[in-house]
């Protein structure tokens, strides 16, 4: 008798698709989920505590429901980003946080550039109170 797993040069296609249906709990069928979620990378803070909230950086909003300015996305990856370098200092050895954080410091420089094209005053404002270097 021929298990589900074993391949043997005798089993057919249809039969490799129903064998794999059928132990949708094995690891291959993980393995091929893992698959499709490896290109999306997505660096998110592991619970809401550890999340900078909003209004922590509400000195940088235009008004209350105002959550996807430059200025206001600068402040709040300046605080996640701050969170990473203390976590970094403790975990030297942490490489895939230390890709999260390059991703990071690159999207607050996109953003950075931005802001100050297209509103100097409100960029040197936003610099200035965050403590970060004028460009």
């Amino acid at each position: 008798m021929v298990s589900a797993l074993t391949l043997t040069p005798y089993l057919r296609f249809s039969t490799l698709k129903t064998a794999v249906k059928s132990n949708a709990s094995s690891s291959f069928a993980s393995k091929k989920t893992q698959a499709t979620k490896r290109g999306a990378l997505q660096v998110v803070a592991a619970d809401k505590r550890t999340r900078p909230a909003i209004s922590e950086v509400s000195g940088f909003q235009k008004s209350a429901n105002d959550t996807g300015s430059s200025a206001v996305q600068i402040a709040l990856l300046t605080k996640r980003i701050e969170g990473l370098t203390a976590h970094l200092i403790k975990n030297k050895k942490d490489y895939a946080t230390q890709r999260g954080l390059k991703k990071l410091l690159g999207q607050r420089s996109r953003l950075q550039n931005y802001l100050s094209k297209s509103n100097n005053a409100e960029y040197v404002k936003t610099m200035t109170s965050l403590g970060l270097r004028i460009k």
